[in-house]
C-alpha cells in the first residue's frame, strides 16, 4: 500500500509547491525585543519587563492571526503587562531567574488553484523559535563591578556571601561570580591564606554553577565569554599542550620513552577530568575522553563511552550552545577517535560516519581538512 500511494502524494506536493510558486507566497516572520538582559531588582521593578515585537511580512498572503509562546510557566515566571499572546506587540514582565524561550507563529491564508480551474483558500503556519530569547538575572551589580575592577580577593567573599542566602539558593549566578573570582586570584597570582589553590576552587565552583544552571543562565553572553576563557585555559594547558601534530593534525605521542608517555598521558587524563566538569555540553568532550583512555590502555570505559556516546554525536544538529573550545574539544575528539576506532574494529564505520557529522562545522579548518580529505579520502568509497 505504501507504493501505491507514494507517486500520489508527490505529485501533489509538487502541485503545491507549483501552485504556492505562481501565486508569489514567500511570508516572513521575525521577532525582536527592546531588552534581551532583564534584572530582578526589588528597588527598581521596571528593570525585568521587554517590549517583544513581531513582524509579519505577507509575501502575498493574508495575515490570519499571530500568537506567542514563551517558555516558563505565566503569571508565576511572567506575566503580559499589555496586550496578550494574540498581539503582535506585548509588554512581559519576568519574574523568575532564568532564560527564556521565545517562539511567534503566524497563520496566514493565500488562494489555491485546483485541478478543475477553482480556487479554494488555504491556512498555513509560519513559526520563528528563538532558545534562549531572554535571560533574567537578579542584580549582582556590586559582583559586576568588583569582577570588572579586577578585585578578585573581594570578589570571591562577596559571592560566598550572596550564594548562602536563602534568596539566592536556586540562582547560580553568585557561584558564577565565586568561580570568576577564584579564576581571577589565579590568573593574578594573588594569595590569601584562607584560599590554598584558587585553580582548584575556581574548576570546583564552575562545576557547581554549572550543576545549578538549570534554565541556562550560563548561556548569558557575558557568562558564556568568560566560561569560554577558562575552558580554553584547560584545554590548551591540560590536552592541546599534550598532543602531537607531526602529521598535520592531532595525534597521541607514539615514541617509546615510557616515563614521557605517562606523563603525557597524566596530565591528559587531568586535562579532560576538568574539562568534563566545566562544560555545559557534555556530548563535546565525551569523543575526547573516549579516544585519551584508549590510549592510556583504560579499555573497559572508553569502549563504554564509544558505545554510548557516539550516537549523541551523530544525533547532533547544531552547535549554537557550545562555547568555543567545546567546538574545539568536539573537533579533536573527533580526529582523535577517528584514529582509534579502525584499531578496535578494522571493519567499523563509525570513524567515518564522525567525520561526515561534523564536517559541514569544521570544512575550513586546517586539522580537520589534513585527516578528513588526505587520511581518509572525505571517506569516499574506494
Amino acid at each position: 500500500m505504501k507504493n501505491l500511494f507514494q507517486a500520489p502524494l508527490m505529485l501533489f506536493a509538487l502541485t503545491f509547491l507549483l501552485v504556492g510558486a505562481a501565486f508569489g507566497q514567500s511570508p516572513k516572520l521575525s521577532i525582536k525585543a527592546t531588552k534581551r538582559i532583564l534584572t530582578l531588582d526589588d528597588e527598581k521593578p521596571n528593570l525585568n519587563i521587554t517590549k517583544m515585537d513581531m513582524t509579519f511580512v505577507p509575501g502575498g498572503t493574508k495575515k490570519v492571526g499571530v500568537q506567542w509562546n514563551i517558555s516558563g510557566e505565566k503569571d508565576k515566571d511572567w506575566t503580559i503587562k499589555t496586550g496578550d499572546l494574540n498581539s503582535e506587540s506585548i509588554e512581559v514582565q519576568f519574574k523568575r531567574v532564568g532564560n527564556y524561550n521565545v517562539t511567534a507563529v503566524a497563520t496566514y491564508s493565500y488562494k489555491k488553484k485546483l485541478k478543475n480551474g477553482e480556487v479554494e483558500e488555504e491556512e498555513e503556519d509560519i513559526e520563528v523559535e528563538e532558545e534562549n530569547f531572554i535571560a533574567v538575572t537578579n542584580n549582582l551589580d556590586e559582583l559586576t563591578q568588583l569582577h570588572a575592577d579586577s578585585n578578585f580577593v573581594k570578589l570571591v567573599k562577596r559571592a560566598s556571601d550572596y550564594a548562602s542566602k536563602p534568596k539566592y539558593a536556586n540562582d547560580p549566578t553568585p557561584t558564577i561570580f565565586l568561580a570568576k573570582g577564584y579564576y581571577g586570584m589565579y590568573r593574578k597570582g594573588l594569595k590569601d591564606p584562607q584560599i590554598a589553590e584558587p585553580y582548584d576552587e575556581a574548576v570546583n565552583a564552575t562545576a557547581t554553577a554549572i550543576e545549578m544552571d538549570q534554565t541556562g543562565i550560563f548561556y548569558t553572553p557575558v557568562h558564556k565569554m568568560w566560561l569560554n576563557g577558562f575552558q580554553y585555559e584547560i584545554l590548551q594547558n591540560g590536552i592541546l599542550f599534550n598532543l602531537e601534530n607531526e602529521l598535520g593534525y592531532p595525534s597521541f605521542y607514539a615514541g617509546k620513552d615510557a616515563a614521557k608517555r605517562a606523563q603525557i598521558m597524566e596530565g591528559l587524563m587531568e586535562g579532560i577530568e576538568q574539562f568534563s566538569t566545566i562544560t555545559k555540553n557534555p556530548v563535546a568532550s565525551k569523543m575526547l575522553e573516549a579516544a585519551i583512555r584508549y590510549s592510556a590502555k583504560d579499555f573497559k570505559n572508553a569502549n563504554l563511552i564509544y558505545k554510548n556516546e557516539i550516537k549523541n554525536v551523530l544525533a547532533l544538529e547544531k552547535l549554537d550552545r557550545f562555547t568555543e573550545a567545546d567546538k574545539v574539544a568536539l573537533k579533536v575528539g573527533v580526529i582523535l577517535s577517528a584514529q582509534i576506532l579502525p584499531l578496535i574494529d578494522k571493519n567499523n564505520t563509525k570513524a567515518c560516519e564522525l567525520m561526515k557529522k561534523i564536517a559541514p562545522w569544521f570544512e575550513n579548518d586546517k586539522d580537520f581538512i589534513e585527516i578528513f580529505e588526505k587520511t581518509f579520502n572525505s571517506c569516499k568509497p574506494e
